[in-house]
């Protein structure tokens, strides 16, 4: 029960007052109480309607939450629900699954995107199918032409390797020739003419060895043999190759001596020297040419000192480019071809070891190799087919002896006939295996060396003959000589013994290793 209890006041107001706008207050007693007004109210009513109103609060509010389910519900399934599954189709065209449709039952907006995203997919699956049957023609174009260039690169090996044995051997008799017109009467009549003979073979033989190293390196056909072989004899040979250059310029040669022994490919470090020193005596007018070694470490340096004309500083890294001469506008083929640095460069990345030079203008150049150092190796090691053949041959020594010749080839038995008899050999010529038996046979003296090439008629090897004609008439001599030499002829060449010799020869080459196998005439 609720009680509320106001008091009734009474209250007297001056007349006066009330025209005359003044604001006064009442003493305390012009206002009297004349009663009290008394309210009761019961608490019953009140906690009912209150229990009414929280009553109905909350069924309004279940009431919303109810609705706002089914909103929610409805929200999800109409707008919600297509979203999600147009995310997930996109994802899946985007994974490469071109075949992801949405259904197309939706109405209004939803219904727009399910064709738009239906129509993109169609036109991916179409692209893709159009850039899949494209990238297969491609890739069988680009199959056809690999398959061309690999039949064109066996074609041009088979080429060259047909050529380099077709021009190799008159090449190789036209050198012989052309040495034993250098010591005939002709020679001193016309010392011009075969000076000028001499040089064109020369031109012909580096041409044609810088074609072969270019398309070698090229196609990837040249692979390192790596081992360990006395530096020496590579020197003397490649100083041997072009003994007659330095003679004709009037130029002096040395190599100095080196026991050191390295680690490497001995072919290329003989190829990469023959072009040094070659290079070097070209460009040399006066003086001459120096090959010496210095061992520092574990790494031997070997340097090729000219007296010639010096490189320019901007121009040290240029002369290693292909076709690069320097002092050669004219491009006078006696001054080479401009291959020859080239063609050291990349046989010394092939070996992976370095190649520089150093030089003063007007006071020559220093071409130099860096090569790594091993231990000698035993007395019994050190023999081979390349053994040491100490200092250059003395060119002016009369030899004797008897030399058979064996070889298919008319213009290589005249030739090497013509050049060893000026030596002072006596010469016995054959074409093939019988002919060679019944010389020797025949003959008043068996041959001190056999000179024969590798390939012979009958499918006849000329290692087999050779050890045959070893056998049969004492331990004579043998040398081999062929255009190219597979890993099997070396393995069987190192097994016999017998020294192998590369066509065109130069007569220095030939004339230093039979020095080595016949006495020198008193």
């Amino acid at each position: 029960m609720l009680l509320f209890i106001a008091p009734v006041m009474r209250s007297s107001v001056p007349v006066d007052d009330i025209y005359g706008g003044g604001a006064q207050v009442l003493p305390a007693a012009a206002v009297a109480v004349v009663g009290h007004v008394v309210v009761e109210m019961s608490l019953r009513e009140v906690s009912a309607k209150t229990e009414r109103l929280i009553a109905m609060g909350i069924m309004i509010a279940l009431l919303g939450s109810v609705l706002g389910g089914w909103l929610a519900r409805t929200i999800a399934r109409g707008v919600t629900g297509p979203l999600l599954e147009a995310s997930e189709v996109v994802e899946r065209i985007g994974a490469g699954d071109v075949t992801a449709r949405m259904p197309t039952g939706s109405a209004g907006a939803l219904g727009k995107l399910a064709a738009g995203i239906n129509d993109m997919a169609e036109r991916v699956g179409l692209t893709q199918e159009d850039l899949r049957a494209r990238i297969a023609e491609a890739t069988a174009g680009l199959q056809r032409e690999k398959e061309a260039a690999e039949h064109a690169t066996i074609a041009k090996s088979h080429f060259l390797a047909a050529a380099s044995h077709d021009l190799r051997q008159p090449l190789h008799a036209l050198g012989l020739f052309v040495s034993a017109l250098a010591q005939s009467d002709a020679a001193r009549r016309e010392p011009e003419l075969v000076s000028n003979i001499q040089s064109g073979v020369n031109t012909l033989q580096n041409l044609l060895d810088a074609i072969l190293d270019i398309s070698r390196l090229d196609g990837g056909n040249l692979v390192p043999e790596i081992e360990r072989f006395p530096l020496g004899p590579v020197l003397n040979r490649a100083a041997e190759d072009v003994a007659l250059l330095a003679k004709d310029k009037n130029l002096h040669l040395r190599v100095r001596p080196t026991q050191a022994w390295v680690r490497s490919d001995r072919k290329i470090v003989e190829r990469i020297l023959l072009n040094l020193i070659g290079n070097a005596l070209r460009y040399t007018r006066t003086g001459g040419v120096l090959v010496s070694c210095r061992q520092r470490k574990d790494v031997v340096l070997v340097e090729v000192w000219d007296t010639g004309t010096g490189i320019p500083e901007n121009a040290r890294q240029e002369i290693f480019e292909e076709y690069v001469q320097l002092d050669n506008v004219e491009r006078d083929s006696a001054k080479g071809l401009g291959l020859g640095l080239a063609i050291c460069r990349r046989l010394a990345d092939l070996l992976s070891v370095p190649l520089g030079v150093r030089s003063r203008p007007g006071r020559g150049s220093v071409f130099w190799i860096q090569l790594p150092v091993v231990p000698p190796a035993s007395a019994d090691e050190s023999v081979g087919i390349d053994a040491a053949r100490g200092e250059l041959a003395d060119s002016s020594a009369q030899l004797s002896g008897t030399v058979l010749v064996v070889d298919d080839d008319d213009l290589v038995r005249a030739g090497m006939r013509q050049a060893i008899a000026g030596w002072g050999i006596h010469v016995l010529l054959a074409a093939d295996r019988e002919e060679a038996l019944r010389c020797c046979r025949s003959a008043e003296q068996a041959p001190d060396v056999v000179i024969c090439n590798l390939r012979l008629p009958g499918r006849v090897s000329g290692i087999a003959l050779a050890q045959e004609l070893q056998r049969e008439f004492g331990n004579c001599g043998a040398l081999l000589i062929g255009t190219e030499f597979s890993e099997e002829i070396f393995a069987a060449a190192r097994d016999a013994g017998i020294p192998l010799l590369r066509q065109p020869l130069p007569p220095g080459r030939l004339r230093a290793a039979l020095q080595q196998m016949l006495p020198i005439a008193a």
